[in-house]
């Protein structure tokens, strides 16, 4: 009686361990995929390929031929993020806190918000407008809640306050 478990193994081949060339192929085909589909911190990248099951040595070299390619840069996806967020009517703080989580340092955090045509005062006044009635400003609890709102949504004291006072202004 042959046991059956250790015929199969004997007719299954093992895989050949896959040498650096290779997995370095496979990675870089895997990073190239994954950025044309959306552009990518290098943290970000670097968690996805090791969830991919790729080992540091292969996951750094294929971080440094990417950047090496441009096509990861963490100053331009910075950039990139705070156009878009401040888009999307996301404050500078939301902005930051989110782009810290991928990664980004303060440097590179200086750098995206280094964009003299975002007036972040002016963007808060602007989603106040979009969303609220100046006549809601009049009553002190609906004020708060907008002043709630606009602090949810990433925005500071300052440009907050600005946002509510301009609308009222415009209101009167």
């Amino acid at each position: 009686m042959v046991d059956e478990s250790m015929s199969e193994s004997a007719d299954t081949p093992i895989p050949p361990e896959l040498s650096f060339a290779e997995m370095f192929a496979a990675a870089r085909a895997y990073a190239m995929r994954s950025l044309a589909r959306r552009e990518s911190a290098e943290s970000e990248l670097a968690g996805r390929l090791r969830k991919q099951g790729f080992n540091e040595e292969v996951i750094e070299v294929t971080l440094e031929y990417c950047r090496g390619h441009r096509w990861v840069d963490d100053e331009r996806y910075g950039a990139m993020s705070v156009r878009a967020g401040a888009a999307k009517g996301h404050g500078p703080i939301k902005i930051r806190f989110d782009l810290r989580r991928k990664g980004l340092d303060d440097v590179q955090l200086e750098t995206a918000f280094d964009q003299p045509e975002l007036d972040w005062f002016e963007l808060a006044f602007e989603l106040l407008q979009r969303r609220a009635r100046a006549s809601d400003l009049a009553d002190f609890k609906l004020r708060m809640k907008w002043l709630k709102y606009l602090l949810g949504r990433g925005f500071n004291q300052d440009q907050a306050r600005y946002a509510i006072s301009a609308m009222q202004e415009k209101g009167e």
